[in-house]
């Protein structure tokens, strides 16, 4: 672990910041660090940064002929770091002793992407929580691209499925809408050689 002063930011409980884990990940995580290893939000991150370096080596190997923009790996940070802070607590069920259990945003933008992740030709870029009311219903709105070739329709269709089906398994969370963009067509590396 690297030093830090008081105003660099860790992940999680781990002490270890967004710069350490890209290089833990870019060193094949060894040696492992038990402490990276067993933090939710850590390996949220490092799932994140995974699959942005795939969709990074698709984008490149697509737009070669162009030059990506300096700015295009840190837009993407953001938004992972966006959403994998902690945010807010969505209840998920109350026990018979008034106990709360609940769920953070972070935990459920993972999990909405860890369902996108399971659909052949779906890559998730974009996720996007609104709970306005307690016992109300979690609207999302979740940003796709869809691999060329796969029907539009079915793709969105069996990834609202698969979400609402996802996220109300968790407890009582009710699902309202879920409405999908999709802002991007890819290729998958295979088909581009």
């Amino acid at each position: 672990m690297t030093a830090h002063d008081e105003t660099t930011e860790t992940i999680g409980g781990s002490g270890y910041t967004l710069e350490d884990l890209s290089a833990y990940l870019d060193r094949n995580r060894t040696p492992r660090i038990a402490a990276i290893e067993r933090d939710a939000e850590c390996q949220a991150v490092l799932a994140s940064m995974e699959r942005m370096g795939r969709l990074s080596r698709e984008l490149v190997a697509e737009q070669a002929v162009e030059p990506l923009a300096d700015s295009w790996y840190d837009d993407i940070m953001r938004e992972v770091m966006r959403e994998f802070r902690a945010g807010r607590d969505i209840p998920l069920a109350r026990t018979d002793d008034g106990t709360e259990i609940v769920v953070t945003e972070g935990a459920l933008y993972e999990l909405i992407r860890c369902v996108g992740d399971e659909i052949p030709g779906v890559l998730i870029s974009r996720v996007r929580l609104d709970h306005p009311e307690a016992g109300g219903p979690l609207s999302i709105r979740i940003a796709m691209s869809v691999r060329f070739g796969r029907r539009i329709a079915d793709a969105v269709d069996q990834l609202r499925e698969d979400v609402r089906t996802a996220v109300e398994r968790q407890g009582d969370l009710r699902v309202g809408t879920i409405d999908v963009t999709v802002g991007d067509v890819h290729l998958d590396e295979e088909e581009e050689r």
